[in-house]
């Protein structure tokens, strides 16, 4: 038994002293979680599949950058088509309490609660590296924030992002669309998305349909579900049953959303003044580059599309499918 105690301490020690080094432990390690995420195959637009790595970075660059092109400029259109809908509105209290500013309690809550072992952004500062130098940073943040809020510019640097592409489960790995983009961005942008995520969820729920569920605090999935199956209940019992229900997937969902459309529809439900400022001022003119097999592309402009993996983005594309929903009611 001790000689059992004792080997098992000893390769404790060896594999403690030997894992955090560029030595074979390391490698077998991030060895299978390299093999996951590498892409050495994908098809052209006429579905032939090359291996080649040239082809394949033009290949994904170029979809890419066409996914997140500017699809739609007509902004008349746009302003036509959002007055056919009563979208529900924030009270003029609601506004002004959107719109107070930025404060330090507010960086100080934010940094405390940044989630830990995340990979970072184009800036390489990480979530523990902010709740180590907290108290350092808020002051010199709050400053930067106050002085954004009156010029209503931001640093190149806070546009930069960088997207790190996760194949989905159980598909097709060599067609380009069965990526997940993920965006990683730079600590500080995450940070000020966060504070005005935290403030638009306060009060969300004014804007939104009671029928909504995705991104709304307390309401969960299976709501949905269980609200489906008592209308089916609820059809069978009827002489006329010529009902349907219809599940709509779209597809790149997150990536689709226009941002001069985005825009007009936040502030028709009245997030407007200093929020829509810094919401324009994010969306001004972002860029990404796409890290493959460890390499990172040309950088290419986003003009569409919320960035998965950041804190606003699920509720600026709850916001925008509100209209979509409404015009379906």
């Amino acid at each position: 038994m001790k000689e059992t105690i004792a080997k098992i301490n000893k390769t404790k020690s060896w594999f403690f002293e030997k894992v955090n080094k560029t030595d074979k432990p390391l490698a077998r390690l991030i060895k299978k979680k390299r093999e996951m995420t590498q892409i050495t195959k994908i098809r052209n637009e006429k579905g032939e599949g090359t291996t080649d790595t040239t082809e394949i970075q033009s290949i994904l660059r170029d979809y890419y950058k066409q996914l997140y092109a500017n699809k739609v400029d007509n902004l008349e259109e746009m302003d036509k088509f959002l007055e056919r809908y009563n979208l529900l509105r924030l009270n003029q209290e609601e506004i002004e309490n959107m719109n107070r500013p930025i404060t330090s309690n507010e960086i100080d809550t934010v940094i405390k609660n940044f989630p830990t072992n995340k990979s970072p952004g184009p800036d390489g500062f990480t979530g523990e590296f902010y709740q180590t130098f907290r108290e350092e940073l808020t002051p010199i943040l709050l400053k930067f924030f106050q002085k954004f809020a009156e010029e209503g510019t931001l640093p190149n640097p806070f546009y930069e992002t960088t997207i790190t592409l996760v194949p989905k489960p159980d598909k097709d790995t060599t067609k380009k669309e069965n990526n997940r983009s993920i965006s990683l961005m730079n600590i500080d942008a995450k940070l000020l998305n966060k504070i005005l995520a935290n403030r638009i969820q306060q009060h969300i729920k004014k804007i939104m349909h009671h029928d909504k569920v995705g991104f709304i605090p307390g309401m969960q999935g299976f709501f949905s579900i269980c609200k489906s199956i008592n209308v089916i209940h609820h059809i069978n019992k009827l002489k006329n049953k010529k009902h349907m229900i219809i599940s709509v997937d779209a597809e790149k969902a997150f990536d689709k959303i226009q941002h001069p459309f985005m825009i007009k529809t936040l502030q028709k439900v009245g997030i407007e003044g200093t929020t829509s400022t810094y919401i324009k001022a994010i969306y001004d003119k972002p860029t990404a580059n796409i890290i493959l097999n460890g390499e990172k592309l040309k950088a290419f402009p986003l003009r569409s599309g919320t960035s998965q993996g950041c804190p606003l983005s699920p509720l600026l594309f709850n916001i925008v499918l509100e209209v979509l929903a409404m015009a379906i009611r």
